[in-house]
């Protein structure tokens, strides 16, 4: 059977529609979240995050994370005790926004439990925010979640 050059032109157009299709029900059911939902003034204030940056560098290793027991441990120096009076512990979780988690500590020890059970497995971005004179402080450090 020999099919025309008019009949192969149909086919291609329909082969290719069915694909356009397929490809644009794929991409609308992928999740597309930005890293936060005030992306824009968090962009307009970026000259803030620098400094806060700038600041934090000298307590980038004043602060360990550790994995024991079912529970992820948050050691800090006491430089870092003495400066914080509440620090703010996020857990941000780059490929599913669903499973970030966040607390809140009031007047932190040297170290602080948290249980794995919170967190799933996978990458995570551990940010340490504090404040202390009336300045912020954030320290990232990068979790990997093996196993609960």
């Amino acid at each position: 059977m020999k099919i025309n050059w008019g009949y192969s032109i149909i086919i291609f157009f329909v082969i290719f529609c069915s694909l356009m299709i397929g490809f644009m029900i794929f991409t609308f059911r992928q999740s597309n979240d930005l890293v936060t939902n005030d992306y824009y003034e968090k962009g307009a204030d970026f000259t803030h995050q620098m400094e806060t940056n700038s600041r934090s560098v000298i307590y980038k290793d004043s602060i360990r994370l550790s994995e024991r027991n079912g529970f992820i441990l948050a050691g800090f120096a006491k430089s870092v005790n003495q400066m914080a009076d509440t620090m703010h512990i996020y857990f941000y979780r780059p490929s599913d926004k669903k499973l970030d988690y966040n607390m809140s500590i009031s007047h932190p020890s040297d170290s602080v439990k948290i249980e794995k059970s919170h967190l799933a497995k996978g990458h995570y971005t551990v940010i340490f925010n504090w404040l202390n004179n009336q300045k912020s402080y954030q320290v990232e450090k990068e979790l990997l979640m093996e196993n609960n």
